[in-house]
């Protein structure tokens, strides 16, 4: 029988698994190096799924949207509508979560690695694949959409944040890349530079779950992203939250031997989203092109409204 459990790490993840396991009385505890939560990227989740998935822990996902944009627009080309797409606070959210958490650590009998990109505890993975990001709030008078300026090996954004404030931001290979993308987005939706409310540069994991074995390492867990749970578009929050309540319930029916397979099962979604922008990134077009009817039926249910036709026209406009 388990009798303490180390978490490490207390974003999404952490924080989500720390309050099953509280509240379903094991003995859990917490650490994290920051002294608050930050703001790097996150802002988006697939609403439905994380509405249910926090509803188990007392959190009415609704105290926290931001907003809902219409349409997601894409190279100022094509407009696909949204579906499940909210921006939501989570830095409030997780502040909230903060307040009552003691970070400690203790010898416990089962570790889990929850933090992220940095994956602190778990050995590194060997072709890790992390990608550079940088990202400001701004306030600008533009109509609630997403605005993505995407190019092969990444994109740039702008996500309303409601009262007018923009989160504006890009991932790619290096930081300079980051920086040419945002440039695009500007010149091609006319969102000025302005005066910044903050920024800084952060890090995504992009590989999916089988890529970071080892996924358990002795008596090590890994959770969310720290083994992948991010989506082929970048959105870890749901993802890290499923991959939280797996782990849960693999430790309550004592089947943790079974959690690797658990998690290779569940994200298989993610396998197959992460294949194709390895396939879009190394230009393998036909090998994107075969995977396109997956990447509609998954993404069709989980974020936005899109056809095979939309996904054949953005791979053409991709350089």
């Amino acid at each position: 029988m388990v009798s303490d459990i180390q978490i490490y790490g207390a974003g999404v993840a952490g924080t989500y698994l720390y309050n099953l396991l509280i509240q379903d009385g094991f003995n859990a505890v917490i650490y994290d190096i920051r002294s608050s939560p930050d703001c790097r990227c996150g802002w988006g989740i697939s609403y439905s799924e994380a509405k249910g998935l926090y509803r188990e822990i007392g959190i009415n996902l609704d105290d926290y949207v931001l907003s809902k944009p219409e349409y997601i627009v894409i190279n100022d080309r094509i407009w696909l509508k949204n579906k499940e797409v909210v921006m939501f606070n989570k830095r409030k959210l997780l502040e909230e979560l903060w307040r009552d958490l003691e970070f400690k650590e203790i010898s416990s009998d089962i570790i889990v690695d929850a933090t992220g990109f940095r994956r602190a505890v778990l050995p590194k993975i060997e072709r890790d694949s992390i990608y550079r990001t940088y990202q400001t709030i701004e306030r600008h008078d533009v109509d609630e959409n997403v605005y993505i300026y995407m190019r092969r090996t990444g994109y740039a954004w702008a996500f309303p944040l409601g009262g007018r404030r923009w989160h504006v931001g890009a991932g790619d290979l290096t930081v300079e890349r980051a920086f040419e993308l945002i440039e695009k987005l500007r010149d091609l939706y006319g969102i000025k530079r302005v005066e910044s409310e903050c920024s800084c540069m952060g890090s995504i994991r992009l590989l999916p779950p089988s890529k970071c074995r080892p996924i358990v390492y002795n008596n090590v867990y890994g959770v969310g992203e720290a083994i992948g749970c991010v989506s082929g578009a970048g959105e870890g929050n749901a993802p890290s939250l499923k991959c939280a309540k797996v782990f849960f319930e693999c430790l309550k029916r004592d089947e943790l031997d079974m959690y690797e397979k658990r998690v290779l099962e569940e994200f298989w979604w993610i396998e197959v989203e992460q294949e194709f922008v390895s396939a879009v990134q190394e230009n393998k077009k036909f090998k994107a092109l075969r995977l396109i009817p997956k990447i509609v039926s998954i993404e069709s249910k989980r974020s936005i409204k899109q056809s095979v036709r939309d996904l054949k026209n953005i791979l053409r406009l991709l350089k």
